[in-house]
């Protein structure tokens, strides 16, 4: 791997969100100034990077964190703060594809993430709102509840789990208090996080346990060097026995990342929209058992209840990339009108977009790209659990360690055929998808 290099980004301040408008103080890190050298040098302060760092000082391994923005810019403080015991594909549709034994391996492994992140919480005394809330994924057709079903029963027959159980309508109407739902699947051991919180808490954490993290330092080369790697940064650099590579969606900023790791990965906007805190008696209507819900539709939405009464609501944002299309906010707002016509009248307090990054196979994906540089990416929306999992992975990837993450470690992950045509392509798909849901609300409409 040769030297590769980048022009410096520009650092901009956190977008405005519930969660920065809400969120606890930021640790002050100062930039890169210097040249340093240490075991292992992680790119990204997100969720993955801080969580390898977590897991490396906990092993005793020396490692610098270096970030081109701020702890918590990218994915990581901009998310829904969900933990959902589930991948994108359901445990049924999985274990045809890989069989059981891959896939009970995928089964408990999100369940480890999940308990990872409430480990990490409890032992850094992190203040980010963590609860075992449960999750619903709430089905909008009688085909996503048999898939639904088909899950409860693999996991209940193969993985001897009866964790989860599946509502029926009424049931599904009681739990959420709106929407056209016929039916869900509810886990309990499902999880909410206030998620910049978490970030900023981890990272406080890791100073103080001197970690050294370094903010607005973005990586201008990384280069293979007969000992290790070296990270230039602007004003200074990092040499290191190995590299972790942890920018996720944001890989695209920059053009240091070897491998073609942007092109092996498709960046998609999602955009969040959060009400100003509804009155007592409405926010008691609003998902009162203060589950994480998602639907099942194609392009799906997602909803929460904060503790202070807001209800954020997600769902897809632009698909050029444009954070600030009107239109796409304008879309949510009917969407959370739609589902919860008790808040009609609610003032919308904030408006955020971020980026999220997807893979072919629907899962994200860890590995090596040289005996010094491991990387981990492409949560697709799956990202607050399995990313601190992944970066657990990672720590023992920088240790030379072997690791077994199923379909998450031993796949191929290639970079995607025509990916300059991925804008298009996207559009074309989100359309069909888009029909696709709106017949199946309809054919249930008729069939009721």
């Amino acid at each position: 791997m040769s030297g590769l290099s980048a022009q410096r980004p520009k650092a901009t301040d956190h977008p405005a969100s519930y969660w920065v408008s809400t969120g606890n103080a930021a640790p002050e890190l100062a930039e890169l100034t210097t040249d340093l050298q240490t075991d292992v040098v992680i790119i990204g302060a997100g969720f993955t990077g801080l969580s390898t760092a977590y897991h490396l000082q906990k092993a005793g391994v020396g490692c610098i964190v270096v970030e081109a923005q701020d702890v918590g810019w990218g994915a990581s403080g901009r998310n829904g703060g969900m933990l959902p015991p589930r991948y994108k594909k359901g445990f049924a549709t999985v274990a045809k594809h890989y069989g059981n034994e891959v896939t009970l391996r995928l089964h408990g492994l999100m369940h480890e993430a999940i308990d990872t992140v409430e480990a990490m919480v409890e032992d850094c005394r992190i203040d980010c709102d963590f609860r075992r809330s449960g999750q619903l994924t709430a089905a909008h057709s009688s085909q996503h509840l048999r898939s639904l079903e088909a899950d409860r029963d693999w996991m209940a027959s193969v993985a001897r789990d009866k964790g989860a159980r599946i509502l029926d309508r009424r049931e599904t109407m009681d739990e959420v208090g709106g929407g056209t739902l016929i039916g869900g699947w509810l886990d309990p051991r499902g999880a909410g996080i206030h998620p910049l919180n978490y970030t900023r808490g981890l990272a406080a954490a890791l100073v103080a346990r001197d970690v050294k993290i370094f903010a607005r330092t973005p990586v201008l080369r990384l280069i293979d060097e007969a000992a290790g790697v070296r990270v230039e940064t602007p004003c200074g650099s990092v040499r290191a026995k190995q590299a972790v590579i942890a920018t996720n969606a944001y890989t695209d900023a920059v053009d240091f990342a070897p491998g073609r790791l942007d092109r092996r990965i498709v960046a998609i906007n999602t955009s969040v929209i959060a009400t100003r805190p509804l009155s007592a008696n409405v926010a008691a209507t609003v998902v009162p058992g203060r589950r994480m819900v998602a639907d099942t539709k194609h392009i799906m939405n997602w909803y929460r209840v904060t503790p202070d009464n807001c209800v954020i609501f997600g769902g897809r944002g632009d698909i050029t990339g444009r954070s600030d299309d009107p239109s796409v906010y304008s879309m949510l707002e009917r969407q959370l009108v739609e589902t919860f016509p008790q808040v009609d009248g609610a003032e919308i307090g904030h408006r955020w977009s971020g980026k999220i990054a997807v893979t072919l196979d629907d899962f994200p994906h860890i590995g090596r790209l040289s005996p010094q540089v491991s990387f981990a990416m492409g949560y697709g929306g799956r990202g607050v659990a399995l990313s601190n999992l992944l970066g657990k992975l990672l720590a023992r990837l920088a240790r030379n360690e072997a690791i077994d993450a199923g379909p998450m470690s031993d796949n191929r992950f290639a970079p995607i055929p025509m990916h300059a045509f991925r804008i298009p392509g996207m559009q074309i798909v989100a359309s069909w998808y888009r029909y696709l849901d709106a017949k199946a609300i309809r054919d249930e409409r008729r069939a009721a």
